[in-house]
Order: C-alpha cells, then sequence, then structure tokens
C-alpha cells in the first residue's frame, strides 16, 4: 500500500516518515549557487551526505557546480554513475584489490579520480588501471586536521605526485583535503580555524609546482568553509555536503536544517512525551542528542521505535500531535532511510529512493 501520497497534507502524513523541506533545500542550494556561480571555483557535491543522484543533479543544476561529485566509497560511486553523473572523485584512498577493480570498471563510463597518499597504493592503482586499459586521475591527500588519511609532509606530496606523472594508467591531477570544525565557533574564530587549515593544504600546492609540476585541481573546502574559500584564488572546488540539508552542528552558518524526521507524539504523561520514532529513524552518533524542533526539552530515553523527551517549557501537547526530531548527523540519518517525502508548503510533492543509502564497500 503506497503512503504519504503527492498532495497528503503535513498533518495526515503517517509517521514516523524522513521529510525533506523543498523550499529549505532549494535556499540552501541557493546561497551556494550564487556565491560560485560567477566564481573561480565550483562546488563538486559530496554524495555520502545525500546519497541521492537526485538530490545531487538539482545542486547541479542549481549552478556554481564543477557537474561532478564526491563519493566517500566505490558503491556510492557505483550509484552515482547509475544515476547518470560521469564526473567523480572518490574523495578516500582506495586500496584493495576487489574495490580498485571495481573502480576501474567504473572509469569504462566515467571521469574517475581517487585520493592518494602512499607510493603502494599508487602502484597498485596504476597496475589494475593498465590492466582494464584506463586513465585513473589521482589527487593527493593532504592532511590538514583529520589525522586519519592524508601525507603529512609537502615533500611527501612532491613524491607523491612525481611517481604518478612516472606512472601508467594513472593521471596526476592535483590535490585534495578536507578539513572539521568542532562545536560551535565564533565567526573569527571559522575563519582562523579555516584558513589555517586550508593554508596547509595550498603549502603542498605550491611545493609540487615549484618542483615543476602543474596542479590542474586543488579540491578543498567544506560547509563550514564553504564562503572562505572564495579569498583563495588557487582552490577551484570545494567538497560540499551538509549545507544542502544541514543539521544540528552548524547553526552558526546561512543554512537551514532541511532533513527531519516527522513523528507522532503517542504519549503524554506529566512533563513527558513519548513520540514514535527511536534509534531506527535518528542517527545520533558520539551520544550527540537529536532534539524535538521548536520545542525545548531533554532527551530521557532512546529505543528502537520510541523516544522519551522530559519538556521543559510551559506548551502543552496531546496525544497525535505531531512534532519534527532534528538529528546531529545529516549522513547517518539519511542512511538510516530507504526513501524520504518531499513537502513543499506542508503538502507532499514527491516521494524518493535514497539509493546510496547502505553503501559500505
Amino acid at each position: 500500500m503506497m503512503i504519504n501520497k503527492i498532495g497528503t497534507n503535513l498533518k495526515n502524513i503517517e509517521t514516523p516518515e524522513l521529510i525533506i523541506d523543498l523550499d529549505i533545500l532549494d535556499a540552501n542550494v541557493n546561497t551556494v549557487s550564487k556565491a560560485y556561480s560567477d566564481s573561480h571555483l565550483k562546488m563538486r557535491a559530496h554524495t555520502k551526505n545525500l546519497k541521492s543522484p537526485y538530490l545531487a543533479r538539482r545542486q547541479v543544476e542549481a549552478g556554481g557546480s564543477n557537474g561532478g561529485v564526491c563519493t566517500a566509497k566505490v558503491s556510492e560511486a557505483e550509484v552515482m554513475v547509475e544515476g547518470g553523473f560521469d564526473n567523480i572523485l572518490i574523495a578516500n584512498q582506495v586500496v584493495s584489490d576487489d574495490k580498485i577493480e571495481r573502480l576501474c570498471s567504473l572509469a569504462k563510463f566515467a571521469d574517475m579520480k581517487v585520493g592518494i597518499d602512499n607510493i603502494d597504493n599508487l602502484n597498485n592503482l596504476s597496475k589494475f588501471a593498465i590492466k582494464h586499459n584506463v586513465i585513473l586521475g589521482v589527487l593527493v591527500e593532504i592532511n590538514t586536521s583529520m589525522f586519519r588519511c592524508g601525507v603529512r609532509s609537502p615533500d611527501l606530496a612532491v613524491e607523491l605526485a612525481k611517481r604518478a606523472i612516472e606512472l601508467e594508467g594513472v593521471n596526476f591531477k592535483g590535490v585534495m583535503s578536507h578539513q572539521s570544525i568542532k562545536g560551535y565557533t565564533t565567526e573569527e574564530e571559522r575563519w582562523k580555524i579555516g584558513e589555517e587549515y586550508i593554508d596547509i593544504c595550498l603549502e603542498s600546492k605550491r611545493a609540487i609546482e615549484e618542483a615543476g609540476m602543474d596542479v590542474e585541481i586543488v579540491s578543498t573546502g567544506e560547509t563550514f568553509t564553504f564562503d572562505i574559500v572564495l579569498k583563495y584564488p588557487e582552490i577551484t572546488e570545494v567538497q560540499g555536503g551538509t549545507y544542502a540539508l544541514m543539521d544540528l552542528n552548524y547553526p552558526y552558518m546561512p543554512f537551514d536544517i532541511a532533513v527531519k524526521v516527522l513523528t507522532t507524539i503517542v504519549d503524554v504523561d506529566d512533563d513527558k512525551i513519548t513520540i514514535d520514532a527511536g534509534n531506527k529513524c535518528i542517527a545520533a552518533p558520539n551520544n550527540a542528542t537529536p532534539l524535538i524542533e521548536g520545542v525545548k526539552s531533554d532527551l530521557v530515553e532512546m529505543g528502537l521505535d520510541y523516544s522519551v523527551h522530559k519538556i521543559l517549557d510551559d506548551k502543552k501537547y496531546n496525544i497525535g500531535d505531531k512534532v519534527y526530531l532534528l538529528t546531529t548527523h545529516e549522513d547517518g540519518l539519511m542512511n538510516r532511510w530507504d526513501k524520504f517525502v518531499g513537502i513543499r508548503d506542508e503538502i507532499v510533492e514527491g516521494s524518493w529512493d535514497i539509493l546510496g543509502r547502505g553503501c559500505h564497500h
């Protein structure tokens, strides 16, 4: 049975349901489009967040995009190629033989690029690319703040770039980095931290150029630095993901939360309410508590299919009332659901499959 059909009013939507407010989505995407359309750099939407070719296509069509996308996994790249994208950067390392084989298969249909940070992996990428008669673009990943992957010095970046140019089957394209910022920050601190991290990436880019090699792509920046990158003429593209749908982690940015879980209050007990959404529906990594939109409350308990919230304001709630649950981790939230319902002015406009959910490999 099809539920939550086109034209259904918000008050009649079956819950729990993953909702994307299309007006908010469009406003978020247009903010970036206006910033980048006449700029030297362009957006490369990161689909580890969206997990949907449909949503990625909306970002590209809005303008200010280079027409390509990022993914975190080969399996996500497969979804995007099947969804019609032919310019893809796997902003990560692909190291196991079976995944490199799949990467090479994709390179027969799309311009595939991948991050590198060590010689052995680079040699292996070359070996399989030659075997499959394809060319893989490679970008040297620079560690700036995450300390998970990426070279730790400009000298290592130069060494990798030189080796990539020597090898067959791979094409050295440039450098990339990804930064993160934790917790609420002031505008002054956001700029200071963002500039500090981006400068680390550009230091390696310049070292490669000083060694006599061309750097075509500088892929860096993200939601929290989407405007900071505009001051750097050397940056060519930005790996933005969260900004389109947003979550609770960036309250200081000029974007609003478009993705929410619509829930129904199923019990009211003095100063507590129980809603029909729990761990199955919402992502709350690192014990980060999801919040009810517009309700001053504390989470008391969360099970698989319900959660209990203590109300801290004077508002009265009734069984059957609908409230939105917001997440601190939009990537994980999208991965919880098979589809989302798009609404505009509280009316269902459509429902779309989340084709990239569960892409672990």
